[in-house]
């Protein structure tokens, strides 16, 4: 132990420096074995005997020491070993119990060899505290088998050793407080043989105290009362202090029988009075928990009075550090005494702290050492080290012998593992002041590092540790580690379980860091010793000395750190070191493996947990291990608290993994460059600087010399030219894995690529992906170097994802050259091709950002070397673009890439340009070709779809001839042989270089709706780019021309068509194809049964669903095409795409357009009919189905073969029809004379007419004028060729402008206000027209707008002549309805006449007298020609039409008013114009004006028998659900509506005539009789 007990080296008295010096490593190793010394002194040989039970309860567990000033440590477990004090007596050959004893006289063995480390106890301190190896405890094992000889003896004995080992704390001398620095404590454990008086003295109270943990209170009263008080109790009474503060010191322990020798046991048992107590497995166990809990607090105590002494003389040393003479080295080794104190029990975190505190104060010193001048405060650090010059000096020497000095063992400054604190003497050399700089860093990151390692429990931690716990080759069993079975069994558990790989990344962390720190060091440490000696050193040499080292010490921190959580660091063979040896579990203890569970570090490495390794895994302890108390000491006093409940947890996931590959990948990546340097000094390149070399001269694909000499022999040529060397290029490697990989340059390469291998498994397992990914690069390249294309293309597949997308600079750049050039000779054409167009879109994309930044660059006035630097991305791909295309034809198909990647500004120019001889349209497409290969494009294509959706069809337009490309800006027309009309949009850009097909869409596609349904919002650049890409579409005036519409004339009983009119314009057409396309569900287009309604066109095929083929039109010709269709269901407007082919001398030319066409009728007609005994009145009423007005032009009834039409007088001009006033027409029908006998009995009904309308729409009628005036006016302009964009926008603005409602004051007034000319929108469409003609169409519109705010319709549309060719805009439509003559079976003219006719006036009402009655006649005429004969006699039951049928006539009449007298209800029966008169009595009954009684007849018919029995029979089971016909019965009553006036009846009357209130100037008049 160092400071606290296993700390250091033993640099004792002067006399012992020698012993010291021969036994250097041996104690080296103890110092870091972590295990506290306990001495015992047993001079009867009882260890023996206690040692197994000490060995299952070792190591010490769950330790909790509590400073004043640190927050509360635990120490999971603490080893202890245990070494026998110069008199203890060991019995010899007693190994284990049971054993017989030996021959010979008893006697002490030779001292252990470990001894030689422990002084003398009369050894003179050094002055520097700390620095031996003293135990913490104190035992001393009594056997004492009676009272009497406690008395006599052991009484005495244990006085005296407990005088000769009084601890520090409990003395009062003065040099108390100096001794506290080897502080220790004692205890006595009296050990009772079996058979003896002793083993019959019960414990009394000491065992139940002991069972509870509690310390017994040592009594006044046993100590006088004689043969009452047992030996334990004695031995307490003398030796414990009597303090509540104090802990108990005494223990005791009782022997099974078994397990003492014979010899130990007494002879004779006769002073034995009472029978031997035995004691329970609990009890035992009990027992030891007791001694092993006073080990606890002992030991404790001991260290903390340890920790409190180094702390306070560290503040006061440090306190010191501004006065003369202090020296840092001396502070050094007593703040490192601290350090190792904490490592000694397990509390490496705080270990770790003190050195990293110590490396700052280093720091200090030099940096003040620096400013000063070589005489700073707290000493000088030597700038070099003698040793190490030495042995440079030794291996120049060497190497300037004739053979090199290969005959002799090559020496070397450093070994296998250049970072080790045991390499020297360090502390020696610390306190003597005579450490370099180097030697003072190596040793403090060597303790670091080791610290760090037992804090990762890494493989060569475990390992070492296992190593110092095995028993010693030259000790006997006493003095073996008492707790080497709990190491045993660990080496069957995974390691890799426990390690803690966020110790071990940071252990990386700070190797990176000191390496590349410590090999500038190295480098100035051998600088400064030539310097000093007044020589000089080869550059060569230093440099080599400084790699070796530097990859010596990466591969030391490398080997110590693999772990099983990192496969491919494991057992990775390397023929340079034997750490692979070091990987092989420790010990050979499988058999007595105790759990199956991998149980945690603990049970090697003294560990503690608290606040300090937060994070790191905690794992259950082993059942074994469960103590039954915890022991904490706090402030100076131990505690002893109840165990917590022991819950067994899962190992914990590991943690750090990904930066444990990290850091541990950053080494290799150091290893690696120092590699590269050393091939580099020997002439070898290799990688990316073979690469690089080779192209710089010449920037093409060349071949490779995979030799490697050419480029080293040149090296070596200039080298021997310009200065000459004695010295071999590899003086001063000693690293065995350089010396093996310099051998030559295969083995060169070969151990590159394995250290890249291991760089990118470690970036991967990291998730450091780019990284790996760049590694990956450099394999490539050497694979490339090495002429393997295979693999060198394996390595770049992976990397072709990354450099797919993002900015390469020069090196990825010439990567792709490579690969490009791997592929060609693997003949894999496809990658070969797409490589090529990487590289391309590398050195294209580079231009065209540089060309956008020029401007920028100008006006900063970028200096040159600065524009070198931004022109690292300009690499030069001369002949790439060409040797690409050309390449591009072995491809079996072709290959798409996006254009924007190699071509700038593509745009295409939304302006129309019209062809001169023929139809169709061109657009100007411009992009900028920003490479240096001039290639051809065998033809440019841009595609235009429909910005309505679901109208119009896509639009190809195509380069006429092929284009050759040069750098620059590029332009070329693009055209299309179709006619179309309406807004477009660029969706599309081709062009074709053979195989290569460059693709370009402006606008960008994006999800139509986001998971959640929501539409997804269009970005601002996007609509940018539609309103760019916009193009109005429109054809030549003289074009040819299709429209499609609803036809005309409409039978309503007949099949609808559509008429589709066309006009050739200037075209000579041969052949003409005809598709029509139906847009609407359930539209079927009976392209079959199409006609030519008018116009010179003659059908010549029309066998194909949908294609109507006609044959030659000559040009200015029009024709009309009628198609009948038919709906599933109604729908009120139908959509069909209507596609025209048509062929020309000029070629091949095509029509499309999409139409949208109402189909519900305008007009709206229903009948009211009125049947008379001659004839028919039937009144129909025409009336709008919307609210635009209609104008009824004629409306005509036609007659029949059975009917007579009259009808009335036509009014001069056509009728208007508003949404609010229909029109009434009444027309009388009769029947013609036609005989009953001559009709077809097919016939149901007895006839039909047909109404025929004909009308015109006044919206129609509006729109077509206006655009009638307009068209005139545009075609006699200077705006003419704009005829066919400017007619359709002004119709459809001026449509949406006038309201449904306002159509009546249109039509009324015959006039339009069309408003200003920004009211009506013209801006889209100026916008559309090309720079040169758009301000002469705005000025001409506004113009005319100017001129025309107010417009008057002319009358009529057709005495305005066209130009189109077209039929008159709106041509009156003709619609014939089918009007069905209603059926009634029989019709009875009825009629009531008064016969009173003195009463009667021709002007006036009848009048008559209340009361009086009136004669009437009533008249019923019988007629049955308004009805079927065969439904008559189906539905009377009768045999003939002309039999009689039997009627009920009903007087219906008010009883308030009139009372009837005569028969008021009668039956009668009446044949064909049969007349029945019956006379009645009709008595008015109230004053006023009366209308006359109704009249009602219902026929009388009885069911027939077998009709009767039908119904009753199948009729149930025929039509159950069938409305029955009954037989319809109509009367005609004339006198409908007649009335009489009803006086009352007045017999005379008097009047008197005079002045007003004067009665006797009165006249008075008298009548008589009644006055009528």
């Amino acid at each position: 132990m160092t400071v606290a007990g296993n700390g250091a080296p033993g640099l004792g008295a002067p006399e012992n420096v020698s012993r010291q010096k021969q036994s250097d490593s041996s104690v080296m190793d103890g110092s870091s074995s972590s295990k506290v010394t306990v001495e015992y002194h047993d001079p009867s040989g009882l260890f023996p005997l206690v040692q197994e039970q000490l060995n299952t309860r070792l190591p010490l567990r769950n330790l909790h020491w509590k400073s004043p000033t640190r927050p509360l440590r635990s120490i999971d477990s603490l080893h202890v070993d245990l070494i026998p004090s110069k008199d203890s007596v060991h019995i010899s050959g007693v190994t284990s119990p049971g054993l017989a004893p030996p021959e010979g006289p008893q006697g002490a063995q030779n001292p252990p060899s470990t001894e030689i480390n422990r002084p003398a106890s009369k050894e003179r301190r050094h002055q520097i505290p700390g620095l031996r190896q003293t135990p913490y405890l104190k035992v001393y094992l009594l056997r004492c088998d009676d009272s009497d000889t406690y008395k006599s003896n052991a009484r005495k004995q244990l006085r005296e050793w407990v005088k000769a080992h009084t601890p520090p704390s409990q003395s009062s001398s003065s040099s108390s407080t100096q001794e506290n620095h080897d502080a220790f404590e004692w205890m006595i454990i009296h050990v009772v043989i079996p058979d003896t008086p002793a083993a019959s003295q019960p414990r009394g109270t000491v065992a139940s105290n002991a069972a509870t943990g509690e310390k017994e209170k040592p009594s006044g009263t046993s100590r006088w009362t004689r043969g009452t008080t047992t030996i334990l109790e004695k031995i307490r009474a003398d030796f414990n202090i009597s303090s509540k503060s104090a802990p108990d010191r005494v223990a005791q322990i009782r022997l099974e029988k078994g397990v003492v020798p014979p010899h130990m046991l007494p002879v004779t048992t006769s002073s034995v009075t009472s029978p031997p107590i035995s004691e329970s497995p609990q009890e035992q166990e009990r027992v030891w928990n007791d001694v092993i809990t006073k080990f606890k607090t002992l030991i404790l105590l001991s260290f903390d009075l340890r920790v409190s002494q180094y702390e306070e003389d560290i503040r006061e040393k440090d306190s010191q550090r501004a006065l003369p003479g202090w020296n840092f080295c001396t502070f050094f080794i007593l703040k490192e005494g601290l350090a190792r104190g904490f490592e000694s029990v397990g509390l490496v975190e705080d270990a770790l702290l003190g050195y990293d505190e110590l490396s700052v104060g280093l720091d200090s010193i030099l940096r003040d050492q620096a400013n000063d001048g070589g005489q700073g405060q707290g000493g000088v650090i030597l700038d070099h080290s003698e040793d190490l010059f030495e042995q440079t000096s030794e291996i120049l020497k060497r190497s300037q012998k004739d053979d090199g000095g290969r005959k002799e063992p090559q020496p070397h400054i450093h070994n296998e593992r250049p970072i080790n604190s045991h390499k020297k003497d360090y502390r020696g050399l610390i306190l003597s002041n005579n450490i370099s700089v180097f030697d003072f860093r190596s040793y403090i990151f060597g303790r670091q590092m080791s610290l760090l390692l037992r804090l990762g429990n890494s493989h060569s931690s475990r390992t070492d540790l296992a190593t110092k716990l095995q028993p010693r080759p030259s000790a006997s069993v006493i003095k073996r580690s008492v707790d080497d079975s709990g190491v045993g069994i660990k080496s069957t558990a995974s390691p890799g379980d426990s390690e803690d790989l966020l110790s071990l990344s940071e252990l990386c962390t700070r190797a990176l860091n000191f390496i590349t720190f410590g090999g500038r060091l190295l480098r100035d440490d051998l600088m400064n010793g030539a310097k000093a000696h007044e020589v000089e050193f080869p550059s060569r040499l230093i440099d080599n000395l400084v790699r070796s080292w530097t990859f010596a010490a990466l591969q030391q921190v490398l080997n110590e750190t693999a772990t099983a959580s990192l496969p491919f660091t494991r057992f990775l063979k390397d023929t340079s070191t034997s750490s692979s040896d070091k990987m092989r579990s420790f010990g050979n203890h499988v058999e007595e493996q105790k759990v199956s569970v991998a149980e945690p570090k603990t049970m090697i490495h003294p560990t503690r947990s608290s606040s300090l390794n937060a994070g790191r895994s905690v794992s259950a302890e082993p059942a074994y291990a469960q103590p039954v108390g915890q022991v904490v000491f706090e402030n100076g006093q131990y505690q002893d608290r109840p165990a917590p409940n022991q819950e067994s947890t899962l190992p914990q996931t590991k943690s750090g993994q990904q930066d444990l590959a990290g850091t541990r990948a950053q080494l290799h990546v150091v290893q690696r460059r120092t590699l590269e340097q050393i091939g580099k000094s020997l002439g070898w390149s290799i990688g990316w600087a073979a690469i690089l070399s080779t192209l710089s001269q010449k920037e093409e694909l060349s071949d490779v010399d995979l030799n490697g000499k050419s480029s080293s022999d040149k090296e070596e040529s200039d080298d021997n030219e310009d200065a000459p060397t004695p010295t071999s290029p590899t003086i001063g490697i000693s690293a065995a894995a350089i010396v093996n990989a310099v051998s030559t340059i295969d083995q060169f390469r070969q151990y590159y690529e394995t250290l890249s291998d291991l760089i990118v498994k470690h970036y991967m397992a990291a998730g450091q992906i780019k990284s790996g990914e760049s590694v990956l690069g450099d394999l490539a390249a050497l694979r490339f170097e090495l002429g393997d294309y295979a693999a060198a293309a394996m390595y770049f597949g992976r990397m072709a994802s990354l450099f797919a997308e993002s900015r390469w600079n020069t090196v990825e750049t010439t990567m792709l050259k490579m690969y490009a050039q791997c592929l060609k000779k693997l003949n894999r054409k496809d990658e070969y091709v797409r490589t090529l167009l990487d590289i391309l879109a590398k050195s294209a994309g580079s231009r065209i950002a540089s060309r956008s930044s020029s401007k920028r660059a100008s006006i900063l006035k970028v200096l040159p070397a600065s524009k070198d630097w931004l022109d690292d991305d300009n690499v030069d791909t001369t002949g790439v673009f060409e040797d690409l295309v050309d390449f591009s034809e072995q491809l079996p198909y072709d290959m798409n890439v996006p254009m924007v990647k190699y071509f700038g500004d593509i745009a295409v120019e939304p302006y129309v340009r019209h062809f001169d001889k023929k139809d169709g349209f061109q657009l100007r497409l411009q992009f900028r070709h920003v490479l240096e290969d001039e290639i051809d494009i065998r033809k440019a294509k841009v595609r235009l779809v429909s910005a309505t959706p679901g109208q119009g069809k896509d639009i190809w337009l195509q380069s006429s001839d092929a284009i050759r490309l040069q750098k620059g800006v590029c332009r070329e027309w693009v055209g299309s042989n179709v006619n179309i009309t309406g807004p477009y949009m660029v969706d599309k850009i081709l062009l074709e270089a053979k195989r290569i097909v460059f693709v370009h869409e402006p606008i960008a596609k994006a999800a139509e709706t986001t998971p959640l349904g929501l539409p997804t919002p269009v970005s601002a650049t996007t609509l940018k780019a539609v309103k760019q890409s916009r193009v109005a579409c429109f054809p030549r005036i003289e074009a040819f021309q299709a429209r499609l519409h609803l036809s005309h004339f409409i039978h309503i009983d007949k099949p609808r068509h559509i008429e589709i009119n066309f006009s050739s314009g200037w075209n000579d057409i041969q052949h003409l194809e005809v598709r029509l396309k139906a847009g609407t569900a359930g539209l079927r287009l009976h392209t079959a049964s199409a006609t030519v309604a008018s116009g010179d066109a003659t059908i010549i095929k029309k066998s194909n669903p949908g294609v109507i083929e006609i044959g030659n039109m000559s040009a200015d010709t029009t024709a009309t095409l009628t198609v009948p269709y038919d709906l599933e269901s109604l729908l009120p407007d139908l959509t069909i795409k209507l596609e025209v082919e048509y062929f020309t001398e000029n070629g091949q030319f095509q029509f499309y357009s999409s139409f949208t066409i109402p189909v519900e009728l305008p007009l709206d007609v229903n009948v009211h009919d009125h049947f008379k005994n001659e004839s028919l009145y039937s009144k129909f009423n025409i009336k709008t189905a919307n609210h635009v007005p209609l104008e009824i032009l004629d409306v005509t009834l036609e007659d029949s073969e059975e009917f007579e039409v009259s009808a009335p007088k036509k009014p001069k001009g056509s009728v208007h029809v508003f949404p609010k006033q229909p029109v009434s027409i009444t027309y009388k029908i009769a029947k013609k004379p036609v005989e009953v006998i001559t009709r077809r009995p097919s016939r149901t009904s007895i006839g039909s007419l047909a109404l025929a309308v004909e009308y015109r729409c006044l919206d129609e009628d509006v729109l077509g004028r206006a655009r009638e005036l307009f068209t005139l006016a545009v075609e006699n302009s200077p705006v003419h060729r704009l005829a066919r964009l400017l007619i359709p926008s002004f119709t459809e603005r001026l449509e949406n402008r006038i309201l449904p409602h306002q159509f009546e004051k249109v039509t009324l007034l015959d006039k339009i206000d069309l408003g200003a000319f920004e009211d009506l929108g013209w801006s889209d469409v100026i916008d559309s027209l090309p720079h040169i003609v758009r301000d002469d169409t705005r000025v001409w519109l506004q113009k005319w707008h100017e001129n025309n705010k107010s417009i008057l319709l002319p009358q009529t549309s057709d005495s305005i002549p066209s130009t189109l060719g077209t039929a008159p805009t709106s041509p009156s439509r003709r619609i014939i309805i089918t009007v069905s003559i209603p059926q009634t079976h029989i019709l009875h003219t009825a009629s009531l006449t008064l016969k009173s006719p003195e009463h009667a006036s021709s002007h006036s009402s009848t009048i008559v007298v209340a009361g009086q009655p009136l004669a009437a006649e009533l008249s019923i005429r019988h007629t049955r020609r308004w009805g079927s004969p065969s439904s008559l006699v189906e539905l009377a039951n009768i045999t003939s039409p002309s039999d009689p049928i039997e009627f009920v006539y009903t007087i219906e009449a008010n009883p308030d008013i009139w009372l009837v007298a005569g028969q008021r209800r009668a039956h009668f029966t009446a044949r064909e114009g049969e007349e029945q008169k019956y006379q009645i009595m009709l008595i008015p009954l109230k004053v006023g004006n009366a209308l006359l009684p109704n009249i009602e007849i219902r026929p009388k018919i009885a069911p027939k028998e077998d009709r009767k029995r039908e119904s009753q029979g199948q009729g149930k089971v025929e039509g159950e659900n069938e409305r029955v016909e009954e037989l319809n019965c109509e009367v005609d009553y004339l006198s409908y509506g007649e009335c009489v006036m009803v006086i009352p009846d007045v017999r005379s009357s008097t009047v008197g005539i005079g002045e007003m209130g004067s009665p006797r100037s009165a006249v008075w008049l008298e009548t008589t009789g009644r006055q009528m």
